[in-house]
């Protein structure tokens, strides 16, 4: 899928329940199956106990739609995470987004964090190659896709920041998903540093964004969540609409309209707690012609 650089790419996100019922959590993905190009199944977000990823992706796998496992160092040694990422390709799925995952605060479970998010590219790229970290010679190896997120503020304010990503990249990140950016003009000179970079032309960018529900829950999530910024005429448009969720889905078509005609930029990645069918909604009106407004 991130070797086509000619279509404009849409990725959606979902979380697992807390819950033993598997058909539920990968139920919740019904309306994106033929709409979007990929989910994205989460990683235990916010250090918070969920069914497992791995066997959440593996279902939605087989309803026919493409599968980004996001993997975190924050949970696994090494040994763990390999047998995850072995788990992942023998069923298929080889896209992996790679991250360090969100710490816990004081007294929460103990973590590992033996490798951080370069780590775990290098660790992609190792078992792409056909073997473990130790040297072990893997039976029916598989060429992972790695990814990588970054928050678009800090990697056009920071030269840490964008030289972190390139470390990525040249270990084998093949595309990145950012943290949510609302901003146009912002993403445009985003998509101008990428394209004055070659390490960066190989590589899918897809802005991350998601249908606000209200601008209390965008006030709460660009105070306390990494890397969101969300502009206050965003803010003002959401406390001054009638239907603010309707509002935020709006947002959301007309800077991906005006996305799809900037260079460098691959596509969008949706993102929100249970923003599974409101996604699919913003997908469809861009997608085939679609519009499920009237399904849900």
């Amino acid at each position: 899928m991130f070797d086509k650089k000619s279509k404009f790419l849409f990725t959606a996100e979902t979380t697992p329940n807390i819950s033993t019922d598997l058909a539920a959590s990968a139920g919740r993905i019904d309306e994106l199956v033929n709409l979007a190009d990929a989910v994205n199944v989460t990683d235990s977000p916010n250090c918070k106990v969920r069914l497992s990823s791995l066997l959440v992706a593996s279902a939605i796998k087989a309803k026919g739609l493409d599968v980004v496992l996001q993997v975190t160092g924050r949970d696994r040694n090494r040994v763990a995470l390999e047998s995850e990422i072995l788990g992942a390709l023998s069923v298929g799925i080889n896209k992996i987004l790679c991250l360090s995952g969100d710490q816990p605060g004081t007294g929460g479970p103990v973590v590992v964090n033996e490798l951080n998010s370069l780590g775990l590219t290098q660790l992609c790229q190792q078992i792409s190659g056909g073997a473990l970290t130790d040297g072990t010679k893997i039976d029916g190896p598989a060429k992972i896709y790695a990814g990588s997120a970054d928050d678009i503020y800090s990697h056009l304010a920071d030269p840490s920041a964008r030289n972190r990503l390139l470390a990525k990249v040249e270990n084998g990140s093949t595309f990145i998903q950012t943290q949510y950016c609302f901003d146009l003009a912002t993403i445009e000179e985003y998509a101008k540093q990428l394209t004055e970079h070659t390490q960066f032309q190989d590589c899918a960018f897809l802005v991350g964004m998601g249908p606000l529900a209200s601008a209390k829950q965008a006030d709460w999530m660009r105070k306390n969540l990494w890397g969101v910024h969300i502009p206050d005429p965003i803010l003002q448009r959401l406390e001054e609409s009638k239907d603010a969720s309707k509002e935020g889905e709006t947002i959301c078509e007309e800077l991906i309209e005006k996305m799809m005609d900037i260079a460098g930029i691959s596509g969008v990645h949706l993102m929100g707690p249970n923003c599974e069918k409101r996604s699919a909604r913003i997908i469809s009106r861009f997608v085939r012609g679609q519009d499920l407004n009237a399904q849900s």
